[in-house]
């Protein structure tokens, strides 16, 4: 038998169809390997419906880990106040996840009372989902290795004391800092390619970043942990026409 592996994936936002192909290229084995997800399951890609669903399937079947991410923090803050969080939701990539939930909408001259109703409908359809969305954890701890979606805060001397918003969203001052903890942060968040030019997996001093940048045009990375060695696979992009505003 094979020993036990873990295995982390992160920023899958959408695409299905990679993460699906990434999964069999790993020849994913839920009885043997321990999956680690580190969120934004959603928006840019056009299959975010799809992902989320089966990744709340491989946590309540197959015992897979899943983490929060910002994006799926704002999905779930936007059903909650669809007007307030509007503006900032629907620059990150919202129209994908909303059509892939709806069907195609437009963004073109609409009403509050239109992004209220999008909100009811899929609130009023996937309540089990946006509950178990609401409910992931920020951070998984095995052994000396800490898996997180973006990080942590240098400056506390307890790590755990980052609160909800730094470990869904920080960046440089976690990216450049020197930790002072003894534990290796395994993360997404920042893609790879940010960090040395090239979307394979960014393996820094007491830090790794795993978002390959799959809804970019990129690829969809998984780190394999077995017997404190480091493995990792990716599946190339299979589309690179979602660009930030």
């Amino acid at each position: 038998m094979r020993q036990n592996r873990i295995l982390a994936i992160s920023d899958i936002h959408g695409c299905y169809d990679e993460f699906i192909e990434l999964l069999d290229l790993v020849e994913y084995n839920s009885s043997e390997d321990q999956l680690i997800l580190l969120g934004d399951y959603m928006d840019r890609g056009k299959n975010s419906r799809e992902v989320i669903y089966y990744v709340k399937e491989l946590v309540e079947v197959h015992h897979a880990i899943a983490l929060k991410g910002n994006h799926d923090k704002m999905f779930c803050d936007w059903l909650d106040d669809p007007i307030g969080q509007k503006e900032r939701y629907f620059r990150n990539g919202a129209q994908e996840t909303i059509t892939s939930f709806l069907g195609q909408v437009r963004l073109d001259d609409i009403s509050d009372s239109t992004y209220k109703a999008w909100a009811k409908e899929i609130i009023e359809s996937n309540e089990e989902l946006i509950s178990f969305m609401k409910e992931l954890p920020l951070f998984y701890e095995i052994n000396d290795i800490i898996f997180v979606h973006a990080g942590i805060n240098p400056e506390h001397n307890d790590w755990k004391m980052t609160n909800e918003h730094e470990m869904v969203w920080i960046r440089d001052p976690f990216l450049q800092a020197d930790l002072p903890f003894d534990q290796t942060f395994i993360h997404g968040h920042t893609p790879a390619i940010n960090l040395h030019d090239k979307a394979d997996i960014f393996y820094g001093n007491k830090k790794i970043g795993i978002d390959g940048a799959c809804v970019y045009g990129h690829q969809l990375n998984c780190l394999e942990i077995k017997n404190d060695q480091y493995r990792e696979y990716f599946v190339k992009s299979k589309e690179s026409n979602w660009k930030d505003e």
